[in-house]
């Protein structure tokens, strides 16, 4: 019997490109177990774990699992309002009870069997068919950076990797992140995407896929055979209707937007939101991604644009080289 902690699949991309429909389309495939929520493993869960100050177990609880004890009368800060994020359903304790008891048999030997475990845990108390399930899957923002601790727990592992037009995502984030510039925002897309590129790169397009939001919300049929092969799943009508730990997903768009089917209104919703600085600015800091990309829509463009974009893709490369040599 394959060993199914070793099969994951990671969602990688730049936030509101598209990661959460790409999770929700996948939620409820019989031949994968989809984790309901980010799990933030590598940015929160890992540096704690290896800081020590908290028992693995415990810390698991709190960073994991955590989840499987919100509901809509007590729920955190950062979920209140969303009625489709209630999972009480799935015994916490049940879940627990599995980590502890995996952890105790010498099942868990590395940090990422935490995960692992916590992912098929669930799939387990939601009633997944587990003998006939081929991969599990994770998808928190910003998973491209950790690409060679991923493929050294699991060489076997498949990310797909979101990427969307700069001045959508922008468009949308913005209106999460109201403090972030364009030239915030362009400078992180570009390493986001230039990330995923490099992971491509070194570890093959056949277990690193690259993309288009766009793509996957306008030739749909066309993207979900893409997907299937690299996944080697079989087709199944779940693929064209996003849900939440099976339950159906109306989305979590920042403009408040609910569908039932895959729905390619976002795209190119910028021209209406940006101001033609705005627009200019991001297409300048990110042409060399956009253009590989095929994104070609353009906007006017002033001599300072050009000159203050030059500035931000200086103090990128110079950022880039000084987290290397520190690296």
């Amino acid at each position: 019997m394959t060993d199914l902690k070793n099969y994951p699949v990671f969602i990688c991309g730049h936030p509101k490109s598209g990661t959460s429909l790409m999770r929700n389309l996948l939620d409820s495939h019989p031949q994968l177990v989809v984790y309901p929520e980010e799990s933030s493993f590598f940015r929160r869960f890992l540096p704690q774990f290896k800081e020590g100050s908290v028992p693995a177990l415990e810390l698991a609880k709190q960073n994991l699992i955590h989840i499987f004890a919100w509901n809509q009368e007590n729920p955190p800060a950062n979920q209140a309002g969303f009625p489709d994020r209630n999972y009480t359903e799935f015994s916490f304790d049940r879940i627990a009870d599995k980590l502890a008891n995996a952890n105790q048999a010498g099942e868990i030997r590395a940090a990422g069997d935490w995960l692992s475990t916590a992912v098929l845990a669930y799939g387990e108390a939601a009633g997944y068919d587990l003998e006939n399930v081929k991969w599990w899957v994770e998808k928190t923002p910003y998973n491209e950076y950790f690409a060679n601790q991923i493929y050294k727990w699991w060489p076997d592992a498949r990310c797909i990797h979101i990427v969307r037009g700069p001045c959508d995502n922008f468009a949308s984030y913005k209106r999460k992140q109201t403090h972030w510039t364009p030239e915030k925002f362009s400078v992180n897309w570009v390493r986001s995407t230039s990330a995923g590129y490099a992971n491509q790169q070194k570890f093959g397009a056949n277990r690193y896929m690259i993309l288009r939001f766009e793509d996957l919300v306008s030739a749909q049929e066309e993207t979900l055979a893409q997907i299937r092969q690299f996944l080697g799943i079989e087709d199944d009508p779940t693929l064209r209707k996003p849900s939440r730990a099976g339950k159906s997903w109306g989305g979590n768009s920042m403009f408040e937007e609910k569908f039932e089917v895959i729905s390619d209104s976002p795209v190119g919703r910028w021209n209406q939101i940006l101001t033609e600085r705005e627009a200019a600015l991001i297409q300048l800091i990110t042409a060399k991604y956009r253009d590989r990309l095929g994104y070609t829509e353009t906007s006017p463009r002033k001599l300072g644009d050009y000159l203050l974009a030059g500035y931000w893709q200086t103090r990128r490369i110079v950022y880039d080289l000084l987290k290397r040599n520190v690296d």
